[in-house]
């Protein structure tokens, strides 16, 4: 068992030709990964509780405010998920910094090796508190 097979990704997206070559990426890295194709679909996964979310990639660009919300939701609710804003607007980065423990950190296009390396950090810095 990889070290990564315990943990859950949840992958907020409304564009399926990033969001699903994203997931099996991750998926082949060993995560447990979930999709959403926006911000209702993603809190209806941590309703649900059908898995324990470990952090949450979410895009910024098509609905920037909502986004937002989510992040903000969850870490009120949801403490110990990461969350991780990405996206290319810089309005959009300097609000995120205010939301992630390490600020913005990626953008679009995604380089799946750098969201695989960035995920690996930021749960294993939380796992060792």
């Amino acid at each position: 068992m990889k070290p990564s097979d315990k943990h859950c990704i949840l992958i907020v997206e409304s564009d399926v030709l990033v969001r699903q070559p994203l997931a099996e990426y991750l998926r082949e890295c060993g995560y447990r990964v979930i999709e959403a194709v926006n911000d209702a679909e993603a809190r209806e996964f941590f309703a649900k509780g059908v898995a324990q979310v470990d952090a949450v990639l979410a895009d910024v660009n098509t609905s920037g405010e909502a986004r937002f919300s989510l992040a903000t939701w969850i870490r009120q609710n949801y403490p110990g998920t990461r969350v991780i804003l990405a996206g290319t607007m810089a309005t959009a980065a300097q609000k995120a910094g205010d939301l992630c423990e390490d600020g913005p950190a990626l953008s679009k296009p995604y380089d799946h090796r750098l969201v695989l390396d960035h995920i690996k950090r930021m749960l294993a810095t939380r796992d060792r508190k």
